[in-house]
């Protein structure tokens, strides 16, 4: 039999899955309050936890801080498996999440636990140091630390910024 208050300790397992990879670079003063290392600060206006759905919604200007990034949105929907453990995201209304190097912008972001991956909807945009990403869909698989997109995609690369590590000719625009 599950406990009753098994939800609490399960949001805070959204640590694992939101903070990625460990960086060591500074992200953004976002201005709210820094949680300790290895955990997640997730603030809102409003929250419902519901133990028999094993579900979570936070609404109203939800700011969700951990280590090396931040998320903000207008309303997240955090599922969990029967175990605890985080499942799946749903994060809409003026998604925003900022890594070291990395702003993500979109009107709505999925995370699935099973596969990994965020799937970015309604004008998603990634700005990735100086170069810029911007397709109907953005799919990003964490553990591969890869991306895909749907639909005509734009992509900016600046003079300098190219995704390899060779730096261009001068000669070359």
């Amino acid at each position: 039999m599950m406990t009753k208050n098994f939800l609490l300790p399960a949001v805070l397992l959204l640590a694992a899955v939101l903070a990625g990879r460990a960086q060591t670079a500074d992200i953004a003063d976002t201005g709210e309050e820094t949680p300790p290392p290895g955990s997640t600060l997730i603030q809102s206006d409003e929250l419902q936890m519901d133990q028999v759905t094993h579900i979570a919604v936070f609404t109203g200007n939800v700011v969700v801080t951990g280590t090396n990034f931040s998320m903000k949105c207008q309303d997240m929907t955090v599922n969990f498996d029967k175990g605890g453990k985080v499942d799946t995201i749903l994060a809409k209304g003026d998604v925003e999440i900022v890594q070291p190097g990395r702003v993500t912008h979109s009107g709505q972001a999925v995370y699935t636990r099973d596969d990994d991956k965020f799937v970015l909807t309604d004008q998603p945009v990634i700005i990735d140091n100086k170069n810029k990403v911007s397709a109907p869909k953005i799919i990003i698989y964490r553990t591969k630390q890869s991306m895909y997109t749907e639909g005509r995609t734009q992509t900016t690369i600046s003079e300098g910024n190219a995704f390899s590590s060779t730096p261009p000719d001068n000669g070359q625009k």
